[in-house]
């Protein structure tokens, strides 16, 4: 009964969000993507040129769409399903060897850390997420010979379909590896079925090369930190919105455990090759950024996979200092099923995992564009804010934006000139009503011009003298430059 409320509640209110809120630069892409599969050649060719990911995603988003209609809660619709389903799988998987309330306690956890804003996002990460829990699921069921094929058949399709969602998934190969290394141990023997279900998988990993063949978009952002940082960061962050909870949970029942019964749980407990599995898990940042390098670029949410790991682990923990007492888990679960539902409810800027992702960057200064003159074009410094802008702009706004591009400046500034290479592909394959332009070509034609956030070439044209800046404001006290070239 308790599992049934979560899932209603939990579909309810992530519904809520993916219809109010607005998509951001990386969901525009994908509505975009989702438009050209009647096309399988500019659909590949957006793939490799401009987006970069497999396919299964953008596939699952225009099915989607074809259902209930083109709008952010039909694009965002698989991931709200598919993030639930990784949480269930956990249940699953935990359910086997612990009690139900810890293992309802685990699940939750997983769903209070970041990897839980992303529950609502029209990308593949929860696709990948969903994919990595039933694979977790059918490999403990293929090792425990509970309907042992059809449990080796959802393992490698459930693999290769995590490949087919994100080149991250790649890092799945630490858990199952770990895990299965370790039961070979154990049992002293191989299980040959299991290791033909991982192999079965891998010409998945055909169409991550081939995406990667396509276009070297290490080439196009520089990997900015250390290795090191990324990985301690990453981990701050992941348990971050789920801190206090966790905090408090460990508090009651290391208080429990003082009171407990002594009653034993000898027979509770997970299979020394499952924890080795969630180890594996956990430790997916290990291999996601020094991976990640390989792009040029690292994200928090490439290592998303590793809140299964962490939250099992930590319902392990919970269940063996506090197992003995039977109250224990009970209030465990309780204190993440409220910090979960007050969670669910609040605004997006007051959620606890608030900062942790990408939002819409255009939503407040929208109207405020609206509002400056309209008696020149506008450039923006941002080439993400551009494609948003555009994408909810009606077409007159949309048509004056402009994002100037400019490789050598972007490249010696911060390293990154992926929409200095990309824009113009981009524009090929998406309905773009803005302007990716050479900022050469832009000036020689255009001797006066408004800009928002003079930053790159145009901060760099104002300090040498070459274009002159009068700061301007709006009705509403929006401010933005008037730019005139010398």
């Amino acid at each position: 009964m308790s599992l049934a409320a979560l899932s209603v509640l939990y579909l309810v209110t992530a519904c809520m969000h993916a219809a109010r809120e607005k998509l951001w630069y990386d969901e525009v892409l994908t509505f975009d993507a989702a438009t050209l599969l009647s096309s399988p050649g500019a659909f590949w060719a957006f793939l490799t040129r401009v987006e970069a990911s497999p396919p299964l995603g953008f596939v699952l988003a225009a099915g989607s769409e074809s259902i209930f209609g083109r709008n952010e809660f039909a694009l965002r619709l698989p991931s709200v399903i598919a993030f639930w389903i990784m949480a269930l799988c956990l249940y699953w998987f935990l359910s086997r060897r612990l009690p139900g309330v810890f293992a309802i306690a685990g699940m939750l956890l997983a769903v209070l850390t970041a990897a839980g804003r992303y529950s609502y996002e029209a990308r593949p990460y929860a696709v990948m997420l969903a994919c990595a829990g039933v694979a977790l699921v059918a490999w403990q069921s293929a090792a425990d010979g509970v309907r042992r094929r059809p449990a080796l058949f959802a393992l490698g399709a459930a693999l290769a379909g995590a490949l087919c969602a994100h080149s991250m998934a790649v890092t799945l190969a630490v858990p199952f590896l770990a895990g299965e290394i370790a039961r070979t141990i154990q049992r002293k023997r191989v299980d040959w079925p299991v290791w033909f279900a991982f192999a079965a998988a891998t010409p998945a990993v055909l169409v991550l090369w081939a995406i990667k063949s396509g276009r070297d978009f290490s080439a196009m952002s520089r990997f900015k930190g250390s290795v090191s940082h990324h990985i301690v960061t990453t981990y701050l962050q992941m348990l971050k919105p789920a801190a206090v909870p966790l905090a408090l949970a460990l508090l009651v029942v290391l208080a429990l455990r003082v009171r407990g019964t002594g009653e034993t749980r000898r027979t509770w407990g997970l299979r020394t090759y499952e924890l080795a599995a969630l180890v594996g898990f956990a430790l997916i940042p290990f291999a996601a950024v020094p991976f990640s390098t390989l792009s040029g670029n690292y994200f928090l949410r490439y290592s998303l996979n590793c809140t299964m790991g962490l939250a099992g682990l930590l319902a392990v923990l919970l269940f063996r200092i506090g197992g003995t007492n039977r109250q224990a888990g009970v209030v465990v679960m309780t204190i993440f099923a409220a910090v979960f539902t007050v969670g669910q409810f609040l605004p997006e800027d007051r959620r606890w995992d608030a900062g942790l992702k990408a939002l819409n960057a255009s939503a407040d200064i929208q109207a405020s564009l609206e509002r400056m003159p309209d008696d020149a074009p506008i450039v923006l410094c941002r080439g993400t804010t551009l494609v948003e802008l555009d994408h909810y702009s009606d077409p007159r706004l949309a048509a004056r934006l402009y994002y100037l591009t400019e490789p050598a400046v972007a490249a010696a500034i911060d390293g990154d000139i992926l929409f200095e290479v990309g824009g113009s592909q981009l524009a090929r394959y998406s309905p773009l009503r803005a302007h990716f332009e050479d900022y050469h070509a832009f000036i020689a034609t255009h001797k006066r011009f408004y800009v928002v956030e003079p930053i790159r070439n145009i901060a760099r044209e104002y300090f040498a003298g070459r274009i002159g800046l009068q700061y301007r404001e709006t009705s509403n006290h929006f401010g933005y430059y008037e730019a005139t070239v010398r």
